[in-house]
């Protein structure tokens, strides 16, 4: 099947798989009755957070709650002056987005919006530390209580219940209990989703394009690279897993335990001989130690998790093979810790030079208040990502991974994975029809087990499926900030587009210039998150997309191409602070070049040449 023409999103049928809109929330799905409008709306496929086909229960946990978060912040909370927020669909699967159109333009309503985002604007810059340090405090309280939930979920249901059901005059059953837990982890996971991940992201993005705009004008000369490092150098708690990983390493070579975590197969050999030793044990207390939170990262393809994609604790091999890394530099004398000072240094010298050039004291005070501005909000970015779009998902995860076993134990659905074949309030239905059955003892309808069946067969025929990269007018451009600064579109992007055909034949790609720098490399293709493993030393990784779960492999690159992404994207925010060069936004890097291939990439023109084939 394939698809490559502008079409309208009505008009994307794949035979076989009628009825399929029933398995996503009904406001993810093109309303009929508003088909007039949205046809003359520019959509783009997003392939940076959801770069394959979303199962129900992805659509409910991260497009859904992205979409009713973002759109309060930008539109009713932060005011960004133009924004109305954006549009997110779900067609055959995959997942579209657009800026809701039109935009803001009429001078009064911009003026009048511009005023008040401003004064929002300069309240958080003032007060950021204060406010950062409780919204990471609150988040951290939701996410202590999400991990605690775990324990309270139980492994069965009871064949009867326990005397001290009357004891303590308790009245909820069990089959209750497990309800309301299901209800309470819903609860913690959507109040994070969707009231704090955009609490200060939008503020940071908005910030960002006050400094790079304010620069343009008065240096027309400057680089897209100089702006961005005039704001690195920072101690973000996004390098926090990456730095557990280090000490983790540092302490076996101290404990005489290097050799044994370089011969060792995988991570689950590792353990079983640890705790034979008293060495050993302490190593993997340590490790214990650094796994809540620090190890509930995703290693995600695209910026949204998926719920199939591991997170270091669930798959602690993802661990073992970064620690091999620090373990074989540490052995040969290297430093394995980010050279922060040097980038600091360097900040500050852009910042002088730049600064000096400037010529009234009216526009001195400017270039440093948003400087200043930039520099605090930057570390937002990043960390919304470490509590969010690791932490919150991966613990929710777990606990609906419990509540799977129960549901699979007593017939409801067939194995606990097929949990994630439902929407949210589908779970819930399922976990009442579980207390239904218990309570009498019937055996359970088929209704579920069916429903999932078909559903499987319909994303076999939406996996196999060439979704078009745009629906709708191309003519048509985007203004809106958020979407244009995160995701790197512009009109790179169109004219690309239109030799989608030719792609597989370029020999050079263009994309933004994210982190200074030229390096000829190896280049590593990873398309699956699981093949993170892969990477050796040295090579250019080249990937749809990063995600904070990627961190450490910055260490062991000397460089990176992605597909999608601007200047505030993780991969060039990381690259920057490790100091490799980085192009991002290629749009079809990961399609056009082969592991193997042996390339070039110019950070600082946002270049990528293929130099050599590979034969493979």
């Amino acid at each position: 099947m394939s698809t490559t023409k502008v079409l309208s999103p009505y008009q994307l049928h794949i035979p076989g798989t009628e009825g399929w809109e029933r398995m996503y929330p009904s406001i993810l799905i093109f309303p009929e009755e508003k088909r007039e409008h949205f046809e003359r709306v520019l959509f783009f496929r997003e392939i940076m957070h959801w770069p394959k086909v979303l199962r129900p229960f992805d659509a409910c946990a991260t497009v859904f709650c992205a979409q009713m978060g973002l759109n309060a912040y930008q539109h009713r909370i932060f005011v960004v002056p133009p924004s109305r927020g954006m549009y997110e669909f779900i067609v055959n699967g995959w997942c579209y987005i657009a800026e809701v159109y039109p935009p803001y333009n009429d001078p009064k309503t911009l003026e009048e919006r511009t005023n008040e985002f401003m004064k929002r604007l300069s309240f958080v810059a003032r007060n950021f530390d204060e406010l950062h340090w409780k919204y990471k405090k609150t988040m951290m309280e939701i996410l202590k209580e999400q991990y605690s939930l775990y324990d309270h979920i139980p492994d069965s249901l009871p064949e009867v219940e326990d005397i001290s059901h009357f004891a303590d005059v308790r009245g909820v059953t069990t089959g209750e209990k497990v309800v309301r837990l299901y209800e309470k982890a819903l609860e913690l996971y959507n109040l994070v989703q969707e009231g704090y991940q955009y609490m200060f992201i939008g503020m940071a993005y908005s910030a960002d394009t006050a400094f790079s705009e304010f620069c343009k004008s008065v240096f027309p000369n400057i680089s897209d690279q100089e702006i961005a490092r005039m704001i690195t150098g920072a101690e973000l708690e996004a390098f926090r897993p990456d730095e557990e990983v280090k000490r983790l390493a540092r302490l076996a070579v101290e404990l005489g335990l290097a050799s044994d975590i370089q011969e060792a197969d995988n991570f689950d050999a590792l353990r079983s001989k640890f705790e034979k030793s008293e060495n050993g044990k302490k190593w993997l207390e340590e490790f214990q130690k650094s796994s809540f939170p620090w190890f509930y990262m995703i290693v995600m393809q695209g910026m949204m998790p998926y719920s199939d994609e591991d997170c270091w604790i669930e798959n602690p091999d993802i661990i073992h093979s970064f620690l091999k890394f620090y373990i074989e530099k540490l052995e040969k004398g290297e430093k394995i810790e980010r050279d922060v000072k040097a980038l600091i240094r360097e900040k500050g010298q852009l910042f002088n030079k730049y600064f000096n050039m400037l010529k009234t004291e009216e526009e001195k005070q400017r270039f440093k208040e948003l400087h200043k501005m930039a520099s605090k909000l930057y570390t937002a970015v990043e960390e919304q990502v470490l509590y969010v779009k690791n932490w919150n998902f991966a613990l929710f995860r777990r606990n609906v991974k419990k509540f799977a076993e129960l549901l699979a134990k007593c017939g409801i659905i067939k194995e606990p994975n097929d949990v994630f074949y439902l929407q949210f309030d589908e779970i819930r239905s399922a976990l009442q029809e579980l207390n239904w059955y218990w309570s009498t003892g019937d055996p359970p309808s088929q209704r579920w087990i069916k429903e999932i069946e078909w559903r499987k067969q319909i994303l076999e025929k939406f996996e196999k499926w060439r979704p078009p990269v745009f629906l709708g007018p191309l003519e048509q451009r985007p203004e809106e900030p958020f979407l244009v600064l995160h995701s790197g579109i512009d009109q790179h992007w169109f004219e690309t587009y239109q030799k989608q055909e030719q792609w597989e034949k370029f020999e050079e790609i263009k994309g933004w210039p994210a982190s200074p720098g030229v390096v000829e490399g190896v280049s590593r293709v990873i398309h699956e998150s699981k093949d993170i493993r892969e990477l050796r030393p040295g090579e250019i990784l080249v990937c749809p997309h990063t995600s904070p779960a990627w961190t450490p492999a910055f260490a062991i690159i000397k460089g990176v191409v992605v597909d999608q992404g601007g200047m505030m994207s993780h991969a060039a925010i990381v690259s920057r602070e490790y100091g490799i060069p980085a192009v991002v936004g290629t749009l079809y890097g990961s399609t056009v070049i082969k592991t193997g291939d042996c390339i070039r990439i110019d950070g600082t023109k946002g270049k990528v040449t293929i130099l050599k084939r590979s034969k493979s």
